[in-house]
């Protein structure tokens, strides 16, 4: 099982695209703080890119242990170096009080942001990423690793070890 998830890993990786036409919808952070978010949480950084909500226990704790991990591993680069963002495809329920909920019970550092917004524009970001409306029917375990200054764009599965994303991280980095 170990050899598959690392095939379809290596197949996932391969899915690189150039630069993203990502929208610059109003976003709320956990904080309740307004964003803009392309020009606050994309422009010119490197980034770690997750669709989520809260009330998920199928695929989204499972890429939020992916994070944590990475956000170990990044240490005092998360937030310099590399920024994490987790967008919700519930925003109806995921109010700023339920991503700061969410954030505490998975130990979130700064440098990781969870936003949320009205549905229509959440629809515009979810689809600029998955084709997709947001709902919590779309909750894969894909994240989008990025770096705006290059255009460079990797989907990849959010399930691989460590040392996995460290090394896309590093290559984006360039």
């Amino acid at each position: 099982m170990r050899w598959r998830s690392l095939t379809i890993a290596a197949l996932l990786c391969a899915a690189i695209a150039s630069a993203k036409e990502i929208p610059d919808v109003n976003v709320v952070d956990q904080t309740g703080r307004p964003l803009h978010f392309y020009r606050d949480l994309i422009s010119q950084k490197v980034v770690v890119l997750a669709f989520f909500f809260t009330r998920c226990q199928d695929a989204c704790p499972t890429v939020a242990h992916t994070l944590i991990h990475l956000q170990s591993a990044l240490g005092d680069r998360l937030g310099r170096d590399v920024s994490f963002v987790s967008v919700s495809i519930d925003p109806q329920y995921d109010t700023p009080e339920a991503l700061a909920a969410w954030a505490k019970r998975y130990g979130v550092k700064p440098g990781w942001t969870l936003v949320t917004g009205r549905p229509n524009e959440m629809n515009r970001l979810t689809r600029s990423f998955t084709g997709d409306n947001a709902r919590t029917g779309l909750h894969s375990i894909i994240l989008y690793l990025g770096n705006d200054r290059t255009g460079e764009w990797i989907s990849d599965t959010g399930n691989a070890p460590t040392a996995h994303y460290l090394e896309l991280l590093a290559r984006l980095s360039r």
